[in-house]
């Protein structure tokens, strides 16, 4: 039974984790090397309670109760009776593999251990761990981590079903939706198929075939608007898979399929228009901050995320 999590790294992905499990009723300690980032920890998890009451969610316990949920430390030594740890530190194999093997040595025995990562290979970050070999998983969490519903959850070679079972079930009693990835392959699933549906869409762009606005149009009110309620195998069987058949026959020869680099996005990053973070990408985001810009969209998320709820609701007690 998971009752106390241990997160590394205080970062955009690390603080949603802890958010999420504390608003949960989880304990959680939440260790960063970096103190300027912890001491932004509390300011944080104050303006997102606050956000989250605004937009209507309620909690079982106070902000108080909630805050003493959560401990702060530098000491990655304060981590080793923690009964789940989740690794979310920079994207570095060689400082993952560093972490999981300090890990390893100071955990307790019965401690599970995952990374967050989706770039790189577990089987890699995990190669030397020994004592913890069959209580290792990937656990990956996406952006903003206390927001977006989706776990994806991948085995290491030795990971014990119990482990997988156990971190399946806390997962979704934190209120995320879990899915298991069979097989370890680059990006896992969900980031695959975002970066597909990328590649499709810039080709187009820079085939000249929409606008920017257009493209985003396209895709905000015609797919977008259509994934908000379900996934693609259920459009595709509410649309007929007689017609999908012949649909992917006329258009897969047809739809981009090579790797190539996309002059639009590469100049804009040559340039330093890299998007809300410098006020201009493919759209400007002037008079605001990038802090501003998130918690809009975050609002916006918080909003979706009710509606989600409602409907994931319906369907299981159907």
């Amino acid at each position: 039974m998971i009752q106390e999590v241990g997160v590394i790294g205080a970062g955009t992905m690390g603080f949603g984790i802890a958010f999420q499990f504390i608003t949960n009723g989880t304990k959680v300690i939440l260790q960063d090397i970096n103190e300027q980032s912890l001491n932004l920890v509390e300011d944080k998890l104050n303006q997102y309670l606050k956000i989250y009451k605004e937009e209507g969610f309620t909690f079982k316990e106070t902000d108080k109760q909630i805050l003493n949920l959560l401990t702060l430390t530098t000491h990655i030594e304060d981590l080793s009776n923690c009964d789940l740890v989740i690794e979310s530190a920079t994207e570095s194999l060689q400082l993952k593999q560093q972490i999981f093997k300090q890990l390893d040595e100071l955990c307790n025995e019965h401690t599970i251990l995952t990374s967050n990562t989706s770039s790189l290979k577990l089987s890699d970050i995990v190669k030397d761990v020994d004592k913890h070999r069959e209580r290792v998983m990937l656990t990956h969490f996406f952006n903003p981590a206390h927001i977006v519903p989706l776990v994806e959850l991948l085995r290491a070679p030795d990971t014990s079903d119990e482990v997988f079972k156990t971190v399946k079930e806390f997962m979704e009693t934190m209120k995320k939706v879990t899915i298991e990835v069979r097989k370890e392959v680059p990006g896992l699933v969900a980031n695959r198929i975002q970066v597909a549906l990328a590649r499709e869409a810039l080709s187009l762009l820079e085939d000249g075939v929409v606008s920017e606005e257009d493209l985003e149009d396209a895709i905000f009110a015609g797919p977008g608007f259509r994934f908000s309620s379900s996934g693609l195998l259920k459009i595709m069987d509410f649309g007929g898979l007689d017609v999908w058949a012949i649909v992917l026959e006329q258009l897969q020869s047809k739809i981009e399929s090579e790797v190539r680099a996309f002059p639009s996005l590469r100049n804009k990053v040559s340039v330093g228009n890299l998007g809300v973070k410098s006020s201009k990408g493919y759209f400007e985001y002037p008079g605001k901050g990038l802090d501003e810009y998130v918690i809009e969209r975050d609002r916006s998320l918080i909003q979706q995320l009710k509606t989600f709820e409602k409907l994931k609701g319906g369907l299981t007690n159907a």
